[in-house]
Order: C-alpha cells, then sequence, then structure tokens
C-alpha cells in the first residue's frame, strides 16, 4: 500500500503534543516496517498563524507571508522526523527529492515547498507524483460535513462526498494562513488524478484506520452516487 498523509499542525499545539507525536511516529513506523510505503506532509499549526498575522500587521506581502508559513512547516517536519526511525533525514523541499527518499524504503516528510500553495495541495500533489494508492488529508475538522460544525449543532458527517459538491462548499481564501480542510488547488489535483482520499480526524485511532482501509471520516468519490 502507497500512501501519503498530510498531517494538521494541530499535532504540534499544546501541552500533549510530545505524546501525539511519538504515537504518531509509531504508528508510521509500524506501517512501513509491514511492508507498506509513506510520505507525509506537515502544516504549520498554532505558531504558523500567529507569526503569519504579526507579518500581516506589520505589512509584509503575502508571498512572504507564505514564505514565513512555509518556514513554520518545515520546522515542524523536522521534528517530527526527528521521531520517526524510519524518516528520510533531512526535510523534503521538492517532489523528486521526495521521489528518491520514497524509492529508498524510507519515510519523506515535507512541510511547504512554495509560495500560493497550501500543504495540502503540497500533499496532493506528492500523492500524484508518487502514484500513491491513498491520500489521507488528517484535519482538525474530522471530514466533510453538510453544515459548517463550528457555528450550526445539526451539522452532519458526510461519508462520501461528491467532488463537484465538495468544491461549492470551499469559500476559496487564498491568504496565507487561511488554508482549511482542502483548497481549491488541492482539490483540482485530486480530481484530475482521481486520487482515492479520506479526511479524517487527527487523533492517532482515525488515522490508523484511515492508513488501513478502514472507515474514518469522509471519502471524497469522482462520481455522483
Amino acid at each position: 500500500m502507497k500512501v501519503v498523509v498530510k498531517l494538521s499542525g494541530t499535532v504540534f499545539d499544546g501541552t500533549d503534543a510530545e505524546q501525539k507525536l511519538r504515537e504518531l511516529a509509531s504508528m508510521f513506523d509500524e506501517f512501513i516496517n509491514k511492508g507498506n510505503r509513506l510520505a507525509v506532509v506537515v502544516g504549520g499549526g498554532k505558531r504558523s498563524r500567529e507569526l503569519i498575522e504579526l507579518g500581516r500587521r506589520l505589512g509584509a506581502s503575502e508571498d512572504v507571508l507564505d514564505e514565513i508559513g512555509i518556514d513554520l512547516t518545515r520546522i515542524n517536519a523536522k521534528v517530527l522526523i526527528a521521531g520517526i526511525k524510519a524518516s528520510y533525514p533531512k526535510v523534503i523541499t521538492d517532489l523528486r527529492e521526495a521521489e528518491v527518499a520514497w524509492n529508498l524504503g524510507k519515510i519523506p516528510v515535507a512541510g511547504g515547498l512554495s509560495p500560493g500553495h497550501s500543504t495540502n495541495a503540497v500533499a496532493a500533489l506528492l500523492a500524484e507524483h508518487l502514484k500513491a494508492d491513498l491520500f489521507i488529508n488528517s484535519t482538525k475538522a474530522g471530514g466533510v460535513f453538510d453544515k459548517d460544525p463550528r457555528t450550526d449543532p445539526s451539522a452532519k458527517l458526510l461519508e462520501k462526498v461528491y467532488v463537484n459538491d465538495l468544491k461549492r462548499m470551499i469559500k476559496g481564501s487564498f491568504e496565507a494562513g487561511t488554508y482549511e480542510l482542502l483548497d481549491e488547488v488541492s482539490i483540482g489535483i485530486i480530481e484530475r488524478s482521481k486520487i482515492k482520499t479520506v479526511v479524517t480526524g487527527t487523533g492517532l485511532s482515525e488515522v490508523k484506520k484511515a492508513l488501513y482501509g478502514e472507515r474514518a471520516g469522509s471519502m471524497i468519490v469522482f462520481e455522483r452516487i
């Protein structure tokens, strides 16, 4: 099984970050040891959002703010690499480098790659480039809902969501630090490559279920059901 996981930056936040990261790293090593292939892309989390907002207030342009975000995601990637025994020893900075690590049987770990691309888009590109069987987007949202669960308690988790319906749900903000769930770029990559994609939560059990093909969160489908 060949899998790319986009890991929410929120797992690097809070006092329990060490425990969460240790558990995820151990699970990733176990997955590789079973003969699978894996690549991981990490988000920036709270620190990234805070520094991007500070830069914005100080007058930084959007491309500079994107670079700030990329730097923070790469710091998070370095932290995660420290905990994964099977990881490639340096942060991945381009798709071909990821392919080299992948072919060596190592886990390439990346953050952002270039301004204007969210880490969701990076992960989708990586899944496309590596011809992954599965793309897992592990997000604080936990899946795709029919309404915004932050404002509507009646919101229901969608087990499957048609890609064109998902496009309509995305508001399309392209400011640095505002990418949530999946942005239009990442959805476009998923759609053109027909990558099997699951949007799930950040908990260990949720990511593990998705890794091993169990139901967890929402699956994106390309034909209306």
